[in-house]
């Protein structure tokens, strides 16, 4: 069962089912190998971490976020962000004042090992679920980011380069600035995700 939860998983979060996807279980237990039972037990897991959603009580499928789910989504993982930052002091003891970040090819992978960083570092357990919550709900949009914000890439390399010499007050500042303008252009990424044959809603 927890084989086939983070193989479901990992498939969603590199966005092999686009927005809107229905997600049958018995189709995904023959391509998982598994049986149904399972499979819809992950799904179910899945729902309720809100990475899939229950369809109108009839099945899953791949949430379709609106604009306006965005702007809620964009406005609480940076309150939650700014928040885990909250209270840390720079760093002048590090070797080098340097902190290891690992680095990452493309920008989707780049922003989630940046803020699941920064959820690690919390003390608050809570605080770190509910980042990382965020961050894998937010997988299958960022690579819309990116193609309609050129921005994007360059602010996140800023914040990296904060954390990495733990400047923590200019990267909440960063941080808050970048989720203002993921904000802005929720628009134009709720119309790059939404499946072509739909009308925009």
């Amino acid at each position: 069962m927890e084989r086939v939860y983070l193989d479901l998983k990992a498939r969603i979060l590199s966005g092999a089912y686009p927005p809107g996807t229905r997600l049958d279980p018995a189709q995904l237990a023959r391509s998982l190998a598994a049986s149904a039972t399972p499979v819809r037990d992950a799904l179910y897991r899945l729902s309720g971490e809100r990475i899939v959603e229950s369809w109108h009580q009839e099945g899953f499928r791949q949430p379709l976020l609106a604009e306006a789910d965005l702007h809620h989504l964009y406005g609480w993982t940076g309150a939650l962000l700014a928040l885990a930052l909250k209270g840390r002091t720079p760093r002048p003891d590090l070797p080098g004042g340097l902190i290891e970040l690992a680095t990452h090819d493309g920008y989707p992978d780049a922003i989630k090992g940046l803020f699941r960083t920064i959820a690690i570092g919390s003390a608050n357990r809570e605080l770190r679920d509910a980042i990382v919550n965020c961050v894998e709900r937010s997988m299958t949009i960022r690579a819309a980011e990116a193609r309609v914000d050129a921005s994007a890439g360059p602010a996140l390399a800023a914040m990296a380069e904060d954390y990495r010499f733990g400047r923590w007050s200019a990267l909440r500042s960063k941080i808050t600035r970048f989720h203002r303008r993921r904000v802005t252009f929720a628009g134009r990424v709720a119309a790059e995700i939404q499946p072509r044959s739909d009308p925009l809603r």
